[in-house]
C-alpha cells in the first residue's frame, strides 16, 4: 500500500447553520509523486465540502486537507448521527484509493410557525377557525394549545388540545370559540380573544383573532312586526266593517235555502219512526207470551295485530363499500356490478376522505355521473338521497378517484406512504324483480 490517509476526529458535532471541520492527513508511502483526489461519500456529502479538493505529495511526505460540514438550518437535516467517509483515489495508482470514516452528529434545533385561519369569524353564537402549527426545527415537539379573552366572554373548545408535530410538516387544529349568552337584537359585537401555542423549547406564541356574534333578530325587525300588525288592525276593521254583514246575510239565506227540505224529510221520518215504534211493541207483547229457548253464547275470538314492515314488501337492507387506493398523479376505480334480476335502491351515499388527501373523486351510476367533489374540500360529506336512485341489474356504480398529492396516512407517516385512499359506502335496501313473461 503505497498511500496512507487519516481524520483527526471520529466524532464532528455542528449545529445547523453553523460550520465545524476536521483535518485529513495523507501520506504517500510510495516511490513516485502522487496527487490525490478527495471526496466525501454519504448523506452529508450534500453540504460537506473539502479544501483542497486535490493533494500532491512528495515519496515520504505528508499533505493534508481541510473537510468542512456545514449543515442548512432547516427542518430536512434531522437532528443524529450520520456516518460518512472521505475517498482518497490516487491518480497514479487509482486502485491503491483508501477510504477514512468518521461520523458527524448534527445538533438539534426547535423552531414553530403557527397561525390561525381567519383572523375574524361570524356567527350568532360560535366562530370557527382553524390554527396551522408547522415543525420548522429538526426535532419532533409536542404542543399544547389553549384559549382565552380578555373579558371571559367566550368558551373555547380545542380538538386536539396536545398533539406532536414532526420535522418538516404541519398539523392543523380546529378551534371553536363560542358565546357564553345569546345577542338577541341590536348591532353585532366583535369579542377578541387569543390562542395561546407552546412548545417544547420554544418560547410560546401567542395568536390574536376575533368573532364577531351577529344578533338573532336582525335589525329593522320592529318596524317590520309594527307594519304587520298595522296591516291586521285594518283588515280586521274592513271584515267587521263592509264585508261581515254582507257574507252574513248571504249565508243566512243560503242556510234556509238549503235547511227548508231538510225539516220536511225530517218529520216525515219521525211520522214512519213512531209507525215503526208502535208496530215493535206489538210484537214485543206478543213473544213475551211465547216460551224461549235458551241460546248458548260464543267467546269473541282474538284477532291478531298488524306491524309496519321496517322496509320495503319483499326488500333486504343493502350496504356497500367502494374503496380507491391510487398513487399521486394516476386515476384508480373500484366497481360494484348489482346482480341480475335485482334492483338496488340507494337512500344514503357517504364519502370519507380520512388522510386529507387533494384530486377529485367522481361516483358514477350506470354510465352517468351523480357526484363530483374535490378532495381538499371535505374529510367526512353524508349525502341523504331526497329522491331515492334506483339502479336497475347489471348495472355498474363505479368509484373514481383522480389523486393529485397523497395526505398524511392515518398512521401518522407524512404523504400516506405516496398513496390517496378514499371510500364511498352506500346504503339503502335490494329487491329482486320478477322476470318478464317470454311471449
Amino acid at each position: 500500500m503505497t498511500t496512507e490517509a487519516f481524520l483527526d476526529a471520529d466524532l464532528v458535532e455542528v449545529g445547523p447553520g453553523s460550520e465545524s471541520s476536521c483535518r485529513l492527513e495523507i501520506r504517500n508511502t510510495g516511490s513516485i509523486v502522487e496527487s490525490y483526489a478527495i471526496e466525501v461519500l454519504g448523506e452529508p456529502a450534500d453540504w460537506t465540502s473539502v479544501e483542497p479538493p486535490a493533494v500532491t505529495v512528495y515519496p515520504g511526505d505528508t499533505g493534508t486537507a481541510l473537510v468542512r460540514f456545514h449543515p442548512p438550518r432547516s427542518a430536512q437535516v434531522v437532528a443524529g448521527d450520520r456516518p460518512f467517509a472521505v475517498r482518497v483515489t490516487p491518480t497514479e495508482r487509482p486502485d491503491a484509493q483508501v477510504v477514512p470514516e468518521a461520523t458527524v452528529r448534527v445538533l438539534p434545533f426547535a423552531a414553530v410557525a403557527p397561525e390561525i385561519l381567519p383572523r375574524t369569524s361570524h356567527g350568532r353564537r360560535t366562530g370557527r377557525h382553524e390554527v396551522s402549527v408547522a415543525n420548522v426545527g429538526n426535532i419532533p415537539l409536542g404542543v399544547a394549545l389553549s384559549g382565552s379573552d380578555p373579558n371571559n366572554q367566550l368558551a373555547f373548545a380545542i380538538r386536539p388540545e396536545v398533539l406532536t408535530v414532526a420535522p418538516g410538516e404541519a398539523a392543523f387544529v380546529q378551534v371553536r370559540a363560542r358565546s357564553r349568552k345569546w345577542l338577541w337584537r341590536g348591532q353585532p359585537v366583535t369579542r377578541p380573544f387569543q390562542v395561546d401555542v407552546v412548545a417544547d423549547e420554544v418560547e410560546p406564541a401567542r395568536l390574536d383573532a376575533a368573532t364577531v356574534q351577529q344578533p338573532v333578530l336582525p335589525a329593522g325587525i320592529g318596524r317590520v312586526v309594527a307594519a304587520l300588525l298595522v296591516l291586521a288592525l285594518l283588515g280586521a276593521g274592513l271584515w267587521y266593517a263592509l264585508l261581515r254583514p254582507s257574507v252574513k246575510s248571504l249565508a243566512e239565506e243560503a242556510a234556509q235555502e238549503q235547511v227548508a227540505p231538510v225539516a220536511q224529510q225530517a218529520q216525515a221520518a219521525d211520522t214512519r219512526a213512531q209507525e215503526a215504534q208502535t208496530k215493535a211493541d206489538q210484537a214485543a207483547a206478543a213473544v213475551s207470551a211465547a216460551p224461549v229457548a235458551p241460546r248458548p253464547t260464543r267467546s269473541p275470538s282474538p284477532t291478531a295485530g298488524t306491524g309496519v314492515p321496517a322496509l320495503p314488501p319483499g326488500a333486504d337492507s343493502f350496504s356497500r363499500r367502494l374503496a380507491v387506493t391510487a398513487p399521486a398523479g394516476a386515476t384508480r376505480t373500484d366497481q360494484y356490478t348489482v346482480p341480475a334480476r335485482r334492483v338496488v335502491v340507494l337512500t344514503d351515499i357517504f364519502l370519507q376522505n380520512p388522510q386529507g388527501d387533494e384530486g377529485r373523486l367522481d361516483l358514477v351510476i350506470d354510465g352517468t355521473t351523480v357526484q363530483t367533489v374535490a378532495l381538499q374540500n371535505f374529510r367526512d360529506l353524508d349525502y341523504h338521497v331526497v329522491s331515492p336512485i334506483e339502479i336497475p341489474a347489471d348495472a355498474v356504480v363505479t368509484l373514481r378517484v383522480n389523486c393529485r398529492q397523497a395526505g398524511t396516512a392515518l398512521d401518522g407517516v407524512g404523504g400516506g406512504g405516496g398513496q390517496c385512499r378514499d371510500f364511498a359506502l352506500l346504503n339503502g335496501y335490494i329487491r329482486t324483480v320478477s322476470r318478464s313473461p317470454e311471449p
